[in-house]
């Protein structure tokens, strides 16, 4: 099993079928394979993440990764979107490390470069380098490790891409420059989503959605509700209801002691009261970042 450095056995999953966006070597796909056994099966697709939502809403995997926020970038409001859209839930939480590397074919020299491909957000991640290095063109697309994949299968030296580590090897391209990005402290959380919901005793943590009245000190009485029972709010995003103009879904992450589950549920059904819509996304083992 490759369980890397996570514990509890609620967070490993034997021969399950596991959906990510990307192909080999994307983030999304090193997620998966440090969450499951490696007896799962894993299906990178090159889509948009509402068509992996939808894909797993469709019952054509057991599983789906989905990054949820970027410590530099911050949420990816359509995961939080898909949530609701595709009536998904929260099974586990993984939090990546994001590094990103120069990858090229070998023999290739920075010199050589004339294009670097790679998705927007890590182009971005990476304006020191390009500030040294300006006669690079910088090309979005849609993916880094898809990136990665046609850099490999283009002729000539002239291109490269910023992508992982596991994408180089797996398009065998050489790292030319290691750990380009701007800022060390770049993680990336992702959910372990699934149509039913889950609710392991162990667990320390879980998400949540709710919708309350639009009028003075409703939002107030609801997250009351925590801070009475003594519970952690280490999350809240707010996202407009379809339909209902200027009106917003409160997604909520709460923390709490594995001593306070049974706390925890209470204090959700107390919620309740103070709400129009409500869901619960799922309990599951926080994932500490090393």
């Amino acid at each position: 099993m490759n369980q890397g450095d996570l514990t509890g056995s609620d967070r490993i999953h034997s021969m399950d079928k596991v959906i990510y966006q990307g192909v080999v070597g994307a983030f999304s796909h090193i997620v998966a394979r440090k969450y499951f056994a490696d007896d799962a099966v894993f299906d990178g697709r090159v889509v948009h993440f509402r068509e992996i939502a939808k894909a797993l809403k469709n019952a054509e995997a057991d599983y789906a990764v989905l990054p949820i926020e970027n410590t530099l970038a911050g949420s990816i409001y359509e995961n939080y979107d898909n949530l609701v859209d595709f009536d998904l839930y929260v099974h586990g939480e993984y939090t990546l490390r994001i590094e990103h590397h120069l990858l090229g074919k070998s023999g290739t020299k920075i010199d050589d470069i004339q294009k670097v491909y790679s998705h927007a957000k890590a182009l971005e991640q990476c304006e020191g380098f390009f500030d040294t290095h300006p006669a690079i063109e910088e090309v979005i697309t849609y993916d880094t490790a898809g990136a990665a994949k046609s850099v490999s299968e283009r002729a000539g030296k002239h291109g490269a891409a910023i992508a992982s580590a596991q994408a180089a090897s797996a398009y065998e391209l050489q790292i030319l420059q290691k750990n380009i990005e701007d800022d060390p402290q770049n993680w990336t959380r992702f959910f372990i989503a699934a149509t039913k919901p889950h609710a392991p005793t162990t667990a320390n943590k879980c998400s949540l959605i709710f919708s309350v009245s639009h009028k003075p000190g409703s939002l107030f009485e609801a997250l009351k509700v925590f801070a009475d029972n003594n519970l952690n709010m280490s999350k809240i995003e707010s996202r407009p209801i379809k339909g209902k103009p200027f009106e917003y879904y409160f997604y909520v992450d709460l923390e709490f002691e594995k001593d306070q589950y049974e706390n925890a549920k209470l204090a959700l059904v107390q919620l309740k009261n103070h709400t129009h819509y409500f869901k619960n996304l799922g309990f599951y083992i926080k994932c500490e970042i090393k």
